[in-house]
């Protein structure tokens, strides 16, 4: 593929030609279908064949192809193929966003492959789509036009007359949250003096702490010069400016390709800090649309010329990497906000500045979100998700409000805050999978809530937002503990939350009448709750398995699952997040060893790959149960990574687990009882190997365990909630824990609290198990220490609990489902749920 910056705008750029002559409207049909299977990196087809899309026009992006050299996107207005509405010729991306609305109808797209020579190669399926009345209108806008409408305009970037006017008058009635804060972190800026440009890695070698020394003045000396701009552009106060100047003009006096630069190749063998380049960027164009006409001539020029050198790096890269068709770079996915927010603050003045937006624009109308799709989902986890977004709606804000394009339209980030509200109730102690899972809501969280619930009006998120504990008393011990250091650096959340107020006239609703499961297909994960919005009596339990596997800030924990009861985590994710691939980091926290999963003769999956996938194979929620169920053997059947073994074999003894026998079927399936005051679980195992192996059936928690190995029972602690686990096998057990990680947490985390890790592990080897869970919360205290009576089911080929009155019955036979005749049925299932619903006995079958 070709990945030459002009050949790749220029390709996007082609006018379109409507019921094109050249090629007849039959012959795209008669090309044979060779369209590629989406695995790993590769971006899907959207729309997907059959779809309702949400906005009009959709942003179309489809699977590459090996023998493609450029591509043909074709657009018909039918579902058969047959009326051509538009042609894309000599496309060199796998994107195509429309400089027009569509009218409503139904509509069908292909892809034609062609190789150097210009020939067809094949072309890809043909899939439908339909376009309802009344969609919110998305088009690609045109740069140059957006470019007129902005020459005079300043500030462009969130202190539009309107808003500095309402931040104002907030201010002046004592109303804005953070004032005091930020004012006070600009006045502690005016006393420090001006960082020097740091030094080059040592001897060249990246080093995290190095790394570390590298970045830091760049995020703190840039969050100073936008602090104290802000506080100017609100007080009016001379100092403010003269501070804002000082710091702007200095950081840009660095060698933009120097070590703070995005990434760049530098003459000692070391590549520039990233870390450093992009909040400069950033903050460099934020202060510049602030205070640019406050500056001299001199000064003018030395800042736009950073701006453009540090621009141009970012679309060079993005460009050279062919970034969106291929959006996999996490730094990159950040950094488009912080290049989109450059371009809108130079467009005019650098000619430069309109080549980053067209760009950027177009990456926020097809490929993105990369980890992610119209559900909603953030497959890098909630902390990740809030981190990312907070940065990204930032762009979003500041865009729509100094033109017409309102990028909230795109059906992601309508369903975007609701990540939260299902998988990360305000109540949380802990929540979801990935990097810094062990994080409760942040007010990075908080606010980036807040901006949803207020671009779409919707009391709900507000809800979400209000309920996250986390205010300015927070900051003041925030201070005693750590210092204000880390407010300097990464998310200015006081200078957003000034920038992006909260709703005016809208009043909070709690989530209590929504469902209470639900999925998200795009990034495979599920949530499972008993009372939704009440934090005292709420139950929930987390799932996943996802085709985006264990890359980037994901981990090896494809079916695995998390519980929570009343305000407490019982089930957790382990270890801990010192730095991206520390040796705690990459040999305990992304294994698959250090989250509720199985191991295959001591085999997991292997990390830092989307080929160690998953699948979410059922969905189904009715208001009584949830059923999801979750495949994941490829996973188990991939070697780890090159590095991962070198760490292993640095830092532990044991020795590496072996690629025999092949997973054959790892299929899991969780139960979810509805119950709001006596919810209960099940979760449900069947495992097929090509050959005898070991099985290890692995929990983890914050509390010491206790181990009832003859009755096959557990209890799990937290405060003053509880978690009976009862675990049947048809294979003898043997119950170990252990609170101890075979690499310690290092740096940041070091003396991080302990957790506790629960092994079942098989006696004899067998090439094909199952295992049966039961798991029920309670409270604990005086006169809330009970809880539904459990009873063990043997019916021989059938084993199972009953819990109350209700029953759980699994296929206890060879094969992994059978007919389950011994308790007198003749269904041909693997599970049975025995349950009642509103005084009546039903039954669901699980084939």
């Amino acid at each position: 593929m070709i990945h030459s910056r002009f050949l790749l705008l220029f390709g996007l750029v082609l006018p379109v030609l409507l019921c094109c002559s050249r090629v007849s409207e039959s012959s795209y049909l008669d090309l044979k279908v060779v369209e590629s299977t989406p695995e790993g990196r590769h971006l899907r087809h959207y729309p997907a064949d059959g779809v309702k899309v949400g906005v009009n026009p959709p942003g179309f992006t489809w699977t590459g192809h090996e023998s493609a050299n450029k591509y043909c996107f074709v657009l018909f207005q039918d579902s058969i193929g047959e009326k051509i509405c538009l042609t894309r010729e000599e496309l060199t991306s796998t994107v195509a966003p429309l400089k027009e609305k569509l009218k409503p109808g139904e509509y069908s797209w292909l892809v034609v492959y062609c190789d150097s020579a210009g020939q067809n190669t094949g072309r890809s399926q043909l899939r439908k789509f339909s376009l309802e009345q009344g969609l919110p209108a998305l088009v690609m806008p045109d740069m140059a036009q957006l470019e007129r409408e902005l020459r005079e305009v300043r500030p462009r970037l969130f202190l539009t007359p309107p808003v500095l006017a309402h931040i104002r008058e907030a201010v002046e009635a004592g109303e804005m949250p953070f004032w005091e804060f930020c004012r006070h972190l600009a006045d502690s800026a005016l006393a420090e003096p001006l960082y020097p440009e740091p030094a080059p890695y040592r001897d060249g070698k990246f080093e995290a702490s190095e790394w570390r020394r590298i970045y830091t003045p760049g995020k703190v000396g840039s969050a100073h010069m936008v602090r104290l701009a802000l506080v100017w552009k609100i007080t009016g106060e001379q100092k403010y400016l003269e501070g804002a100047k000082k710091w702007l003009v200095h950081i840009a006096g660095w060698d933009p390709n120097g070590i703070t630069s995005y990434n760049l190749p530098l003459p000692d063998g070391s590549n520039g800090n990233d870390e450093a380049g992009m909040p400069i960027l950033e903050r460099m164009a934020m202060a510049y649309d602030w205070i640019g006409e406050e500056l001299n001539a001199e000064e003018k020029t030395l800042v736009l010329s950073s701006l453009k050198e540090r621009g141009n790096q970012m679309l060079d890269y993005y460009t050279g990497k062919s970034f969106i068709s291929a959006p996999w770079s996490n730094h990159a996915v950040r950094a488009l906000a912080f290049t989109g927010l450059a371009g809108l603050a130079a467009l005019g003045e650098l000619p430069e500045a309109e080549k980053w937006l067209d760009y950027v624009i177009r990456c926020y109308l097809t490929s993105f979100p990369t980890w992610g799709s119209d559900d909603g989902g953030w497959s890098q986890g909630l902390s990740y998700w809030s981190a990312y977004m907070l940065w990204q709606t930032s762009f979003i804000d500041a865009l729509q409000l100094c033109s017409d394009v309102n990028l909230y339209k795109k059906p992601f980030f309508r369903n975007n805050g609701y990540f939260a509200v299902f998988f990360h109730p305000p109540y949380a102690t802990r929540g979801g999978f990935g990097d810094h899972g062990e994080a409760a809501p942040t007010l990075a969280e908080k606010l980036l809530v807040q901006r949803y619930a207020r671009a779409f009006e919707d009391p709900v998120l507000l809800w979400q937002a209000d309920n996250i504990q986390y205010n300015e008393s927070h900051l003041n011990r925030l201070q005693v503990l750590q210092g204000v250091r880390d407010w300097k650096e990464w998310f200015m959340e006081d200078v957003v939350a000034i920038l992006s107020a909260p709703p005016s006239g809208l009043k909070p609703q709690s989530p209590a009448g929504l469902p209470r499961a639900k999925l998200l297909r795009d990034i495979g994960w599920a949530t499972m709750h008993s009372d939704l919005g009440n934090a005292e009596n709420d139950v929930w339990v987390l799932f996943k398995s996802s085709h985006y596997g264990s890359f980037s800030h994901s981990h090896a924990d494809q079916n695995s699952f998390q519980v929570n009861a009343y305000g407490k985590s019982l089930i957790i994710d382990s270890g801990y997040y010192p730095w991206y691939g520390s040796p705690h980091h990459n040999l305990w926290t992304r294994m698959t060893r250090a989250h509720n999963s199985i191991l295959i003769n001591g085999r997991g999956q292997p990390s830092g790959t989307m080929a160690a996938s998953g699948t979410i194979e059922e969905f189904e929620h009715t208001e009584a149960l949830t059923v999801v169920t979750g495949e994941c053997a490829r996973a188990y059947n991939l070697p780890m990574n090159e590095h991962t073994v070198n760490q292993w074999e640095e830092h532990l003894d044991e020795p590496l687990p072996g690629m025999e026998p092949e997973a054959q079927v790892v299929r899991r399936t969780i139960v979810f009882a509805h119950h709001r005051e006596t919810p209960w679980i099940v979760v449900h195992d069947y495992l097929k190997t090509e050959g005898p192996a070991t099985f290890d059936y692995l929990l983890h928690a914050l509390e010491e365990m206790q181990l009832d190995q003859e009755n096959q029972h557990l209890f799990v602690k937290s405060g003053e909630v509880g978690l009976d686990v009862y675990l049947l096998s048809p294979e003898r057990l043997d119950f170990r824990q252990s609170d101890k990680f075979p690499v310690a947490p290092e740096d940041r985390c070091e003396g991080a609290a302990d957790e506790w890790h629960f092994t079942a592990s098989t006696v004899e080897k067998t090439d094909e198990m199952r295992f049966l869970a039961l798991m029920i919360p309670r409270r604990l205290g005086e006169g809330t220490d009970t809880g539904p009576k459990v009873k063990r089911l043997d019916y021989g080929t059938v084993q199972g609990f009953q819990v109350g009155e209700e029953k759980v019955l699994a296929w206890w036979g060879t094969g992994e489902k059978g007919i389950f005749s011994a308790t007198g049925s003749e269904d041909n299932a693997k599970l049975i749920i025995e349950y009642t619903e509103k005084g009546k006995n039903r039954q669901h079958i699980i084939r």
